[in-house]
């Protein structure tokens, strides 16, 4: 285990150096655009000693980068904005996206930042406010400001300059589109950008069937899985954590869960994963992880990371996992029964850095 938690750490941090290198070429992947929706011509310049980009909400309304699809994933930048400056994200076209924005004019007020998704071309803000949609910021016009947005699944973080806990949780409204471009985007003013960095996160697996309840404390194999007969799809709900109690009547046991991975190419991938209990982890039939002793620790999605040989096409990934009964001997007294109380799992897909 500890040395899949130094794996972790170096892969993590091989994955920070790669997106921030990546960040000194600066905007040649963003392509600018008017108000107009016509072609702008980005210039970098300096504003008050940051190295940036001017849009002024009318030549240059809009810059898009194009080159990359994103749905989870972080942002960080530097903004000095007029009026309104902000990101797009889910980026579908230059008419339908989830905008976050702030407003500078109204920092220290509940309206300093602002969700708000554009459904065709349309900023709806009244529709979406306090306390739900916009919440407080420090900013001041043309100041800079440093921001964070963080984006898993349907939950957007915000964090105003370098804060430990976000200034504005949201739950992302429904659109077409859970991933897409990245934009940034000046009305009625201008705004500058500086030090954009981002960083893609691991694509959760949702999608997900299990086996019946098998006898715990003994050892399975994933030629075991012959003698499955019945498997029931689960986590409909999409929940970022599966908690395999959800599904038994009587957690008590171990259980097979699967997962079809798709992958457009003979590919690697890190697959970031945490788990309570015991846990064998195959690929295609290969066991790729294994922990036969006893777990039992709040999850976090990179606690543990190893790399996934995927093949072209469909790859069967299969977890053998057994929850904290054995922590107590015959498990935990859940009103006269013993039982699991903590049985499940999170697992992620990510890239490898290149």
């Amino acid at each position: 285990m500890k040395m899949l938690r130094i794996i972790s750490l170096m892969v993590t941090f091989f994955l920070g150096l790669s997106y921030s290198l990546s960040a000194q070429n600066a905007f040649k992947d963003w392509q600018g655009f008017s108000e107009n929706n016509t072609p702008a011509v980005l210039t970098e310049q300096t504003y008050k000693d940051k190295s940036c980009i001017k849009l002024d909400g009318k030549n240059e309304a809009i810059i898009i980068k194009k080159d990359k699809k994103y749905e989870n994933f972080r942002i960080d930048l530097d903004i000095a904005s007029r009026v309104m400056g902000g990101i797009g994200f889910h980026v579908k076209n230059e008419q339908n996206y989830q905008f976050l924005y702030f407003r500078p004019g109204y920092g220290g007020t509940q309206e300093a930042i602002q969700y708000v998704p554009i459904y065709n071309g349309g900023l709806s803000w009244v529709m979406y406010h306090y306390p739900i949609y916009e919440a407080k910021a420090a900013i001041s016009q043309l100041e800079w400001f440093h921001a964070t947005i963080e984006v898993r699944g349907s939950i957007m973080k915000v964090f105003v300059n370098y804060k430990k806990e976000p200034d504005l949780i949201v739950s992302l409204l429904d659109t077409d589109t859970d991933n897409g471009s990245i934009l940034l985007r000046s009305m009625f003013g201008e705004s500058y950008f500086a030090n954009v960095y981002i960083q893609e996160l691991p694509k959760i697996l949702y999608e997900w069937s299990v086996s019946e309840q098998l006898v715990r404390d003994k050892t399975y194999e994933y030629t075991d899985m012959k003698k499955i007969k019945n498997w029931t799809k689960i986590n409909e709900r999409r929940d970022e954590v599966v908690n395999l109690k959800r599904y038994y009547e009587y957690p008590n046991g171990t259980v097979f869960a699967r997962c079809n991975i798709v992958s457009e190419a003979d590919k690697p991938k890190l697959m970031y994963f945490d788990f309570t209990g015991k846990l064998k982890v195959f690929l295609n039939g290969k066991e790729v992880y294994n922990y036969a002793r006893f777990k039992l620790e709040r999850l976090e999605l990179y606690q543990n990371c190893t790399a996934l040989e995927l093949k072209k096409g469909d790859n069967e990934l299969v977890f053998i996992i057994e929850g904290d009964a054995s922590f107590l001997g015959e498990g935990f007294n859940a009103m006269g029964r013993k039982q699991h109380q903590n049985w499940g799992f999170v697992a992620g897909l990510a890239d490898m850095a290149r």
